[in-house]
């Protein structure tokens, strides 16, 4: 899916639900060594896949949606099981992944097309 204004955000937003599963492109700071023997933090970008816990909030003067969850998808910088924010944007898009398409969500999805 690719939300292309801030209406399809508010659907997105009444899309998803807690034990769904969001795929996207982010941002991540990751822990690096560095060869004096410290750590370094460093943005990574990065692709993750989260199990919805929480649609955590919907900025709409921002157009932002936050899902927070655990990552499912094995990743270098991100261990399977750790927590993420994702943000989804306007015009960035993204996979979901529902294990039931209820009625319910395809009334939504068919309002939002």
């Amino acid at each position: 899916m690719i939300p292309v204004d801030s209406d399809d955000l508010w659907y997105v937003y009444n899309l998803i639900s807690p034990g769904d599963s969001v795929m996207a492109v982010t941002v991540r700071k990751v822990l690096r060594d560095v060869a004096s023997g410290g750590r370094d933090a460093e943005r990574v970008k990065l692709k993750l896949e989260v199990k919805v816990e929480e649609v955590a909030d919907y900025d709409k003067v921002g157009d932002v949606l936050r899902i927070r969850g655990k990552n499912i998808l094995e990743n270098e910088h991100v261990k399977i099981g750790q927590y993420h924010t994702l943000e989804l944007e306007l015009h960035r898009p993204f996979v979901l992944r529902k294990d039931v398409w209820d009625s319910l969500a395809l009334h939504v999805l068919q309002q939002a097309s």
